[in-house]
Order: structure tokens, then C-alpha cells, then sequence
């Protein structure tokens, strides 16, 4: 009976390591896949935001010209391009989530043992992915800080609209909130490029997995 368990339990283990070998390229694949898709999902929303930053200005002194005394943030063309704008912001969020959930998943999957692992092209996509989320925590700061000094435009509007010179001094701090985020948005930009080409490396290198 014990010489018949022995080679039960060799192909036993066998058929585990099989197992492991195959989940983890599985793993690779799906993760990597994720990181492509919500890396694509957050250039959109941040080009989503760019846009609506960028047309502020304008719209708000079409709108002023019209209307001085009209409730800008709540309603009206400047409130439709805050929502576009907020919108996009949830989905530049919801997708960092996911991105951060593949990240860990990556690491996990880093400190299995498995000599067909794809090592040199998990490690990089995993550096670049942290990367990625310091940039994110950045973009973030600005955002916030963008819209607490958007509420203090619209106060400011609020509290005489007919005061044209305070109004386009206000306008103007606005405005260099509004640079500061974009040039944070090109840095964001650039290293996703980094994300995506090394997630595809990676998702190349699971194929060959055994």
C-alpha cells in the first residue's frame, strides 16, 4: 500500500506545481490586461479634465458678459463644465483603484517561487505601477487645491459681480492653479506610457510562461 501512495503523492505534487505554474500565468495575464485598460480609462479622464479646466475661462467671461449677477457654479454652462469635470475626476479614481488592486496583486504573485516567472518585466511593471501612484497622489494635491481656490473665485464673484477688476484678479490666481495641474497632468501622462509599455512587456512574457 505505501508503494503505491509514493508515486500517488509524486503526481500529486506534480500536478500542484502544474497548477501554480498555470495560475500564475493566468494571474500575469489578467493583471497586466487591467493595467492596459485602466491606464487607457485614466488618460481619458485626465484629458477629460484638461479639457473642462481649459474651457473655463472663456466660458466664464461669455457668461459674466451676459449674466454679471447669475449663479455660476450652480447653474448654467461654468456649472455643466464642473460636472463633466467632477465625472471625470471619479473616474480617474476609480480606475487608479483598480490599478492599485493589480499592483498588489503583482507583488503577491512576485513572491511565489517559480523559476518560469516572468521576474525582470514583474519587477519593472511593478516599480513603474508605484511610480505611477506617486504621480496619482500628486495630481490629487493639485486637484484638490484647484478646487478649493474654484470656490474662492466663485465667492469672490458672488460677493459683488460688479466688481469687473477684483473679478479678473481672481480669474487669474484661477488660471495659474489651472497651469500647475496641467503641467502635473504631463508628467502623469508620460510615466502611464511607461505603465502601459511594461505591462504589455509583461503580458508578452506570461504567454511564454510553461
Amino acid at each position: 500500500m505505501k508503494k503505491l501512495w509514493l508515486p500517488l503523492l509524486g503526481l500529486m505534487v506534480f500536478l500542484s506545481a502544474c497548477a501554480t505554474g498555470f495560475d500564475q500565468k493566468a494571474q500575469l495575464k489578467k493583471n497586466s490586461d487591467t493595467i492596459v485598460v485602466q491606464v487607457a480609462k485614466q488618460n481619458a479622464a485626465i484629458a477629460m479634465i484638461q479639457n473642462q479646466i481649459g474651457a473655463f475661462p472663456s466660458t466664464f467671461e461669455t457668461a459674466y458678459a451676459t449674466h454679471p449677477n447669475a449663479d455660476f457654479q450652480n447653474v448654467g454652462k461654468i456649472h455643466a463644465l464642473i460636472q463633466k469635470r467632477e465625472a471625470a475626476y471619479k473616474q480617474l479614481e476609480r480606475a487608479q483603484s483598480q490599478l492599485e488592486s493589480a499592483s498588489n496583486q503583482l507583488v503577491k504573485i512576485n513572491s511565489q517561487d517559480n523559476a518560469t516567472l516572468p521576474k525582470s518585466e514583474l519587477k519593472k511593471t511593478i516599480a513603474t505601477l508605484k511610480l505611477a501612484k506617486l504621480d496619482h497622489k500628486t495630481f490629487d494635491a493639485y486637484y484638490k487645491e484647484l478646487t478649493d481656490a474654484e470656490q474662492d473665485f466663485f465667492d469672490t464673484v458672488a460677493a459683488d459681480p460688479s466688481d469687473k477688476a477684483g473679478i479678473e484678479d481672481a480669474l487669474g490666481q484661477l488660471n495659474q492653479y489651472d497651469s500647475s495641474l496641467g503641467q502635473q497632468a504631463d508628467i502623469v501622462e508620460a510615466n502611464l506610457q511607461s505603465v502601459t509599455a511594461d505591462a504589455q512587456s509583461l503580458h508578452a512574457a506570461a504567454l511564454k510562461m510553461k
